[in-house]
């Protein structure tokens, strides 16, 4: 796991720079009409039994052919709440969605919980992406667009992830509550109705399916800490035609054991909602495809521990990390500049952990920031502030008084004030 972490010259702060893994809705996608109504399903639907209802609700959504979604999700901390919504289109048909991303972080947001979105506090970053099949394209702040595609090399796509796994499994554009939905227990009680033959069931789902909502490193504490355990309470809508409508999730139950790995400290509620409109009438935009300015990510991106001390570079990625930068000269629109690479190496008797190699990593970084020319590091934000990206090896001897290793590469950087 590839994490970024803050750290102040006076304390330190650690937070995982954002990045972002997904999945879907329709466990088969097929061609739909264009019609809104779809009757026939309906009576399929809610004549299977109760076990079967929300899997038969699947196909009744796909064949109607297309639909505008929204997906939110809502981090509330004591001095304000942040917002994560996405907003847009998908054929189920021809496998091909529009979506605009927007995260909202007040200023009183941590720096850390910011980080966590792919922002800083104070942010309204933007993102907006097109999915045909298994390619994402990303259009970039100045209007060009970043194309991704699952064909890349390995090294490539394990970094693009964030990404590409916006290419839907089940519904066109993935990493929605679709997903969640999909992977939910049966219900196990019979769905309220009212008088409009709409349906609501309460179901729960696997804290480590539903993690696939959340960006980036975020996504990946939840799968792989304390809040992969339990399970999630989930509220979902169908309406008389047995269509998928509105999913809603209270994600208590992981924020919780987020806290106690110390992630997301500041949020005291996190909620997502996602809702389907406009059967039969969304028309997803395609224009990248047809874009002069598109360019193959994978020739245009850098890893960033490829990335040479006093190099500058832009995160307008898509990706909502420092994964993968794209290099630019200093006099440029940069956000983040290099000023060292280090290694890890650290052999003891002592029983060692993951934290050790960042320790090491973090004075490491905090001796190249005092090194480094002035103009490497000058314009920091926040002041005197760097950051470091890498990961670290661990390996325990299993005899007594035997050695321990923890070693790795990292990166040391600064991000800048966006221009």
């Amino acid at each position: 796991m590839r994490v970024g972490i803050i750290v102040r010259l006076k304390g330190v702060h650690r937070a995982a720079v954002a990045v972002v893994p997904l999945l879907g809705l329709v466990a088969c996608q097929s061609g739909g009409g264009a019609s809104g109504t779809a009757e026939p399903a309906a009576e399929s639907v809610y004549d299977k039994k109760l076990a079967d209802q929300l899997r038969a609700s699947r196909k009744a959504t796909e064949e109607s052919g297309s639909a505008r979604f929204t997906l939110t999700l809502t981090y509330r901390t004591k001095h304000g709440t942040a917002e994560d919504r996405t907003t847009g289109a998908q054929d189920y048909g021809k496998k091909t969605a529009d979506a605009v991303r927007t995260v909202t972080v007040p200023r009183e947001v941590s720096q850390e919980t910011a980080a966590l979105l792919g922002g800083r506090p104070g942010d309204r970053v933007q993102q907006t992406f097109e999915v045909t099949g298994n390619t994402v394209a990303y259009r970039t702040e100045r209007g060009g667009w970043l194309r991704y595609t699952s064909s890349g090399s390995l090294a490539f796509t394990e970094k693009a992830g964030a990404v590409l796994s916006r290419s839907g499994d089940r519904v066109p554009y993935g990493g929605t509550l679709a997903d969640v939905v999909a992977g939910a227990d049966d219900p196990k009680k019979q769905p309220a109705v009212d008088q409009d033959g709409n349906r609501r069931y309460e179901v729960v789902a696997a804290a480590r399916r539903a993690a696939e909502v959340f960006p980036g490193d975020l996504g990946v504490s939840v799968l792989t800490g304390k809040g992969q355990s339990g399970a999630i309470p989930l509220t979902i809508r169908l309406d008389k035609e047995g269509r998928l409508t509105e999913a809603t999730a209270d994600y208590a139950p992981v924020l919780s054991a987020l806290h106690k790995d110390g992630v997301l400290k500041d949020v005291t509620e996190l909620r997502a909602a996602y809702t389907l409109t406009d059967f039969g009438k969304a028309a997803p935009q395609q224009t990248a495809s047809a874009a002069a300015g598109t360019v193959d990510a994978e020739k245009a991106l850098t890893p960033l521990h490829d990335v040479k001390p006093g190099t500058c570079a832009s995160q307008d990625t898509g990706l909502g990390s420092a994964s993968l930068v794209r290099v630019i000269g200093c006099a440029g629109r940069f956000d983040l500049r290099v000023f060292g690479q280090v290694t890890v190496d650290k052999t003891t008797k002592a029983e060692l952990t993951y934290e050790d190699g960042y320790t090491e990593a973090r004075n490491k970084c905090r001796s190249a920031f005092g090194k480094a020319p002035s103009a490497w590091t000058a314009k920091a934000e926040p002041r005197d502030t760097f950051l470091i990206d890498g990961d670290p090896n661990l390996s325990m001897s299993y005899s007594p008084g035997g050695d321990n290793r923890i070693s790795g590469d990292f990166t040391c950087y600064v991000t800048t004030a966006r221009s």
